[in-house]
């Protein structure tokens, strides 16, 4: 079998690349990861309301942040395995503010009777619920933070 430059080209490419993530520090690596987790202290310290757009905005913001995370290139495993818990957290708390921007939403459609209560009760167990999801989310952010600090050495990774 005769092989050809192009045939070559792709897998030393992609050798190359995961060479060049592997030899990253480790504090490199915590850096980038931190710098991108970082920006979630940021969409939550600007978040103007509650209403359903504040919500939708929210749930649109985390949704992509979860994306920039997940995007990261980190050739240590442990950090694979702490980018990839961010990317569940940012995930569910930008699934948790859609669930509660829809029930904030739909709440303008309820007229004032018996169908209507009934749909509002509804509405408020959405939102109970996707509270639920929110709070342990935030919990579980908390304790990685603190995972992610102590595995890299302090850097800076603020968290909620």
């Amino acid at each position: 079998m005769v092989w050809g430059v192009k045939s070559i080209t792709g897998p030393v490419a992609v050798a190359v690349a995961i060479a060049l993530v592997g030899c990253e520090s480790q504090e490199a690596q915590c850096n980038k990861l931190n710098e991108v987790v970082n920006q979630g202290q940021t969409i939550s310290h600007n978040i103007q309301g509650t209403d359903a757009a504040t919500m939708e905005k929210l749930s649109t913001d985390l949704q992509g942040l979860a994306e920039e995370i997940q995007a990261v290139e980190l050739g240590d495993e442990t950090l694979v395995g702490y980018r990839d818990r961010f990317v569940k957290i940012y995930q569910d708390l930008g699934g948790a503010a859609q669930q509660v921007g829809g029930a904030l939403a739909s709440l303008n459609d309820i007229k004032p009777n018996e169908e209507g209560v009934q749909k509002a009760k509804e509405l408020q167990a959405d939102v109970e619920e996707a509270s639920k999801v929110g709070d342990q989310a935030a919990k579980d952010e908390d304790s990685l933070v603190k995972e992610v600090n102590n595995y890299c050495g302090g850097t800076e990774t603020e968290g909620s």
